[in-house]
């Protein structure tokens, strides 16, 4: 009996190499973020002397180049240079001081066991390979927001590196990246100055330039004439529609790619992606797919929205979420902002009423966003 996976998988006429679709694919161009990538290279020019960098904060909207900038920068150091290290890490897949510093000790050549050793002493371990290598580390955090997230002050770990930098004579270069612009809004000023010494915003793209960059990648990943010439455009304006999202946008074209081939099409046509548009929108998080990664404050102050409206309020305003915990007020309303940006809450602005009638100013009101359904992202 022939294998299953063998059956029915004669040469594709669509794809040459889909992978070029995929988000961690990093091609050799990328469109429209020369200058993003200049601020990047200036700032860590001295990395490749051995010396320190100026540590940046990246902001921008999701799909707007932010990893892929970072990442082509880190590779083309150390093709430059011998003299340092880089390490990349995503802090929602690693997410703790300890599992951080582990991974750069590893990046040191400092083997750590899984468990039965310390924070501290890991960070020791690390400080020390890095002196004894002459050599500096770029470090990029991204999603550095889960860090604040988090109940257990994983964000001490940006302390780390700026008391290694002071015992290391400035050899660690820190790339953090977030989609929140206001990250920093409430933070304790030492953070501040660890997170970022300057802040590069990534604008969103235009539906022109998400056009380019569908195209560069349509070179590598498609074989000649298997695309339809409106195909791009198409999957451009999906991109558009949600905030200039070049991720989307590729996650439309391979899709639509896909559905060709299982087809058996001769090209892919701009009807193979008006059939796989909701799916590919539907891959967005909703609330549902957001609420079980929640942790630490975000977790505690979305149950606290969330009883609030069960028990018939439909909300609670930010006043009274403020009082229900230790933290400065600035510090819960930064992550509010950022539940409400994920999606997961809802915040609207009311008039406030006096006992006797009238009017006293305005309050925002915080609850629960209602689940999401077809109808919402079509």
């Amino acid at each position: 009996m022939a294998n299953i996976f063998s059956k029915g998988r004669a040469e594709s006429r669509i794809f040459r190499d889909e992978r070029a679709l995929m988000p961690e694919f990093l091609p050799d161009v990328l469109p429209h973020r020369d200058r993003e990538i200049r601020e990047l290279a200036d700032a860590l020019a001295g990395t490749a002397e051995g010396r320190g960098a100026e540590n940046l904060l990246l902001t921008g909207p999701p799909g707007t180049g932010k990893t892929s900038v970072s990442r082509y920068v880190l590779r083309e150091l150390e093709e430059y240079s011998q003299r340092v290290v880089t390490t990349y890490i995503n802090c929602w897949e690693l997410g703790t001081r300890h599992g951080i510093l582990a991974k750069l000790a590893n990046a040191m050549g400092e083997a750590t066991p899984r468990r039965g050793i310390a924070s501290d002493e890991i960070f020791d371990s690390f400080a020390e390979a890095l002196a004894k290598s002459g050599k500096s580390i770029v470090v990029v955090l991204d999603e550095v927001d889960r860090l604040f997230a988090a109940k257990h002050e994983e964000w001490r770990i940006l302390y780390d590196l700026s008391r290694g930098n002071e015992l290391l004579g400035a050899r660690i270069g820190l790339i953090s990246i977030t989609n929140n612009e206001e990250i920093t809004a409430g933070m304790d000023a030492r953070v501040k100055s660890s997170l970022a010494q300057r802040q590069v915003k990534f604008a969103q793209y235009s539906p022109v330039q998400l056009k380019d960059i569908l195209r560069e990648r349509a070179k590598v990943a498609f074989l000649p004439e298997a695309l339809d010439a409106e195909v791009v455009p198409v999957c451009a304006a999906i991109g558009a529609k949600h905030g200039g999202d070049a991720r989307l946008a590729l996650n439309a074209l391979w899709r639509a790619g896909k559905l060709a081939e299982r087809e058996n099409a001769r090209m892919v046509s701009v009807e193979h992606v008006k059939r796989v548009k909701l799916d590919v929108e539907e891959q967005k998080p909703t609330r549902e797919e957001l609420e079980p990664r929640l942790e630490g404050l975000q977790k505690e102050i979305y149950e606290a929205v969330k009883k609030a409206g069960e028990r018939g309020h439909g909300g609670i305003t930010s006043g009274g979420l403020y009082k229900l915990f230790d933290e400065h007020e600035r510090v819960v309303e930064e992550h509010v902002n950022r539940l409400v940006k994920l999606g997961v809450l809802e915040a609207k602005m009311v008039e406030r009423k006096e006992e006797s009638g009238g009017m006293r100013g305005k309050t925002r009101i915080i609850s629960v966003r209602r689940a999401s359904t077809k109808a919402d992202r079509s």
